[in-house]
């Protein structure tokens, strides 16, 4: 029988069925599921033996049928969502969770956290619950056939939402959007390049260094072995003596493996092997080239320990040797300034003055008797410890230089002393007496180099008498002016034109002028003298002179040296010069020193012949030594 009920929510009454008596059905006006009642338990079924006819009122059939057909013909919609009141989304700058309302919804608005302008993105769509003809089921007989062929990547299809990011990236139509760095992330990716980049070059520059060195290192054993086994027998001794100073002089600054006793007997050896040296000219440049490398050997106590160099004590006797064996008072006079210079550096003041005393003591330096050259000697190492400010070690010279004219008044004139008494201890009396107006050439030398001090040495140069004087008095001079210049750093236009002038003419008529030229070209780069003066001087040099070809390979030297610019053709000047001669080998060497030369200049070595071969190598260590320490 029908089961009547009533709907709670709308209070409209229905019957239904008894089949759908415990069930859950929508309710045909409200569609608010409600739940049909239960048959009643007493209930039982008619006597199918006696039929009952059930007679119903015709409105109560159509309320029936209206009643079945709402719930086979329900459709299943359902109302739309509720839209949202507010928008939530995420900062893109501090990640901070936003909610803001739905009216600011495509519009910019501050973050609350960190103030950055953001754009509100726009509210989700409103869903509708339905069918989606996307998603039809395949309603084909099972036998059909169907499309087994695998898609496309990235194409529209009708079953696809949207179509791949990748395939609108590629076709252009949506540009990827990159959120901008802030400077603090700009800093931070500038500061890693820029520390990979130094770390890529600090590696290569520390790589080629090393198998530079590895290199050199097996260039000098090469030239040491050579030296040792008699391969440069047929070489004078000035050539093994130098070339065993460069070693030297290499060891001590670079290879701590050599001890310094090893590397004293080296330079033993090397001035062992001038004792049969054929030209003094050459002779003097050696010893003047082992006495730098014997200053070299001196150290600090912690040094000294460790064996990397000697006693200062010790080196000062062993640099005795080279000094007693001068031929040349200008070359000496040039050795003893840079043992002082380098005495002062090491901080043996008080031995730069003894050393000094030590190796003039007693000795008769040169024959013109009308300038003292002991005095001369002592002013140039007064003169560098005035330089350095030592003033204590300054005056005991000062004291030394006017006791020897006070026990010996008859003592010539000294030009540097009456310079340094200028310098040192101007407004008191020297210790002898020029004349200013005086046309001795003692007392004109005084008066130039006291003059050089006082900067007023061009008027004296500029002037007439000095330019009509006789070429042998403006050269030795110049030369005494010269040198002094460069041990105070002084700068003269009208100097270096005298000076370039004097070169070219070669006033040469005896061989003290030639010593006072040798000794302008040891200090030629100091003094600006010209490559072309210089060229002038060599070809003046007169054959029937001693060691002719050394001193005219000398000037050639000094020619090529001034150069500013050393290219591939400055070697083949070198190779000009006097076959075996020491000036040969030492521009080797200089070119090889010149950190710019390497590109060229090594393979040149290969095809070079000895031993400008090993100065060349020699040159290259000491530049590679050089570049090591600077970094």
């Amino acid at each position: 029988m029908p089961v009547q009920f009533s709907c709670k929510a709308c209070k409209k009454k229905f019957k239904a069925a008894d089949k759908f008596a415990g069930k859950t059905i929508p309710c045909p006006n409200c569609k608010i599921p409600l739940l049909v009642p239960a048959l009643p338990a007493e209930t039982k079924p008619a006597d199918v033996s006696v039929p009952e006819i059930s007679v119903k009122t015709k409105s109560q059939a159509e309320q029936d049928i209206e009643a079945m057909a709402a719930l086979a013909l329900e459709d299943t919609k359902q109302e739309e969502e509720v839209a949202p009141q507010f928008i939530q989304f995420e900062c893109t700058f501090c990640d901070d969770k936003i909610s803001v309302s739905i009216d600011l919804g495509g519009k910019q608005t501050p973050c609350p956290s960190c103030q950055r302008i953001l754009k509100v993105p726009m509210p989700a769509p409103l869903k509708k619950a339905g069918p989606d003809w996307k998603k039809q089921p395949d309603k084909r007989p099972a036998g059909a056939l169907r499309k087994e062929e695998p898609e496309l990547e990235g194409t529209w299809n009708s079953t696809m939402d949207t179509v791949s990011r990748d395939s609108l990236l590629e076709a252009g139509a949506i540009v990827e959007d990159y959120e901008p760095l802030t400077r603090a992330e700009k800093i931070k990716r500038a500061l890693l390049v820029l520390a990979v980049l130094i770390f890529g070059l600090s590696g290569f520059l520390y790589w080629s260094s090393y198998r530079g060195k590895v290199n050199e290192d097996a260039q000098i054993s090469k030239i040491e072995l050579n030296v040792k086994s008699g391969d440069l027998t047929n070489f004078s001794g000035e050539i093994k003596a130098v070339l065993l100073a460069g070693v030297a002089s290499y060891h001590l600054s670079e290879n701590p493996n050599v001890s310094a006793s090893k590397i004293k007997k080296t330079l033993q050896s090397g001035l062992a092997s001038l004792e049969k040296s054929g030209s003094l000219m050459e002779k003097d440049f050696a010893l003047f080239e082992l006495c730098k490398s014997i200053m070299e050997l001196g150290g600090s106590k912690d040094d000294v320990r460790d064996n990397k160099k000697l006693k200062w004590d010790e080196v000062q006797k062993f640099l005795k040797q080279p000094f007693e064996s001068f031929a040349i008072p200008e070359i000496k006079l040039l050795a003893l300034k840079e043992a002082t210079a380098l005495f002062i550096s090491n901080g043996e003041i008080d031995r730069a003055v003894a050393f000094a005393s030590q190796v003039l003591s007693g000795s008769v330096i040169s024959k013109d008797k009308k300038i003292d050259d002991q005095s001369d000697f002592l002013a140039v190492v007064g003169i560098e410890l005035f330089k350095s400010n030592k003033m204590d070690a300054c005056k005991q010279v000062l004291e030394t230089i006017r006791a020897r004219y006070t026990s010996a008044p008859t003592t010539p004139f000294s030009p540097f002393a009456a310079a340094f008494f200028e310098l040192a201890d101007k407004g008191k009396p020297l210790p002898f007496n020029y004349a200013k107006d005086s046309s001795n050439d003692a007392d004109l030398f005084c008066l130039f180099c006291v003059n050089l001090i006082d900067d007023k040495l061009d008027p004296l140069i500029n002037s007439s008498n000095f330019k009509n004087a006789d070429g042998v008095f403006r050269l030795n001079c110049l030369t005494k002016v010269s040198f002094l210049a460069s041990i105070l750093g002084k700068d003269s236009g009208f100097l270096k034109d005298e000076l370039n002038r004097i070169v070219s003419e070669a006033v040469m008529p005896n061989l003290e002028s030639i010593h006072s030229y040798l000794l302008l070209a040891a200090i030629s780069q100091n003094l600006n003298i010209s490559s072309e003066s210089w060229l002038k001087a060599s070809d003046r040099v007169p054959p029937a002179i001693n060691d002719y070809k050394q001193i005219k390979s000398r000037f050639l030297m000094a020619s090529l040296i001034a150069k500013e610019n050393i290219t591939s053709s400055l070697l083949d000047d070198a190779n000009k010069l006097e076959p075996g001669s020491l000036s040969k080998s030492l521009t080797y060497r200089h070119i090889g020193m010149n950190p710019k030369t390497t590109t060229w200049f090594k393979p040149a070595l290969d095809k070079a012949v000895e031993p400008d071969k090993s100065f060349g190598y020699v040159g290259i260590a000491l530049s590679s030594d050089k570049k090591l320490k600077k970094k």
